[in-house]
């Protein structure tokens, strides 16, 4: 009977991905919520974000980087075009963010489509700038970045397959 229970049981990491991944969705819908209900920034939050590009622009200026340059340049177009689609790109961060929510849910009740799902949701938020931006203006620098991320998440979620269920009525509360 013991050994039965110690299959049933949850897994120790599938608790610390759960809580990690639920905190990191929830503030992504959060944030997406905030900034749909607030609305796009204002004339004079424009000119302070502006202000602030153009600093960082001299930095990157003063210590000849064109790499650091270049980034500078295309965070500078992803703002722009953020703040041109706001509400479209926000409310699809929204969808994107709930998704990766219900998907850690169901992977936290033991079910294998929850893990399906969170490989949609995490290729979403990774393209997520594709849908505002021409690609050549994406820095290859945030792909990598959050494509690492998503992949090490990806994978520590797969060591814990073994566990789930394939359907709901197999499931383990």
């Amino acid at each position: 009977m013991t050994e039965e229970q110690n299959e049933n049981k949850r897994p120790t990491g599938l608790w610390v991905l759960f809580i990690l991944s639920t905190i990191s969705t929830s503030l992504g819908i959060l944030q997406s919520f905030t900034n749909i209900l607030n609305g796009a920034p204002n004339s004079s939050q424009i000119k302070e974000m502006k202000l602030e590009m153009a600093k960082s622009m001299k930095a990157a200026k003063e210590l000849d980087s064109s790499f650091l340059i270049e980034l500078i340049e295309k965070m500078d177009k992803i703002t722009d075009a953020t703040v041109e689609n706001f509400v479209f790109f926000n409310s699809i961060s929204f969808v994107f963010y709930a998704l990766g929510l219900a998907a850690v849910i169901l992977m936290f009740r033991g079910l294998k489509i929850g893990f399906h799902m969170y490989i949609i949701y995490s290729f979403l938020t990774l393209i997520q700038y594709y849908f505002i931006i021409s690609p050549s203006d994406l820095p290859v620098i945030v792909l990598v970045a959050n494509g690492i991320v998503s992949l090490l998440f990806i994978f520590l979620y797969s060591r814990h397959l073994h566990w789930m269920k394939s359907s709901s009525l197999e499931s383990t509360d």
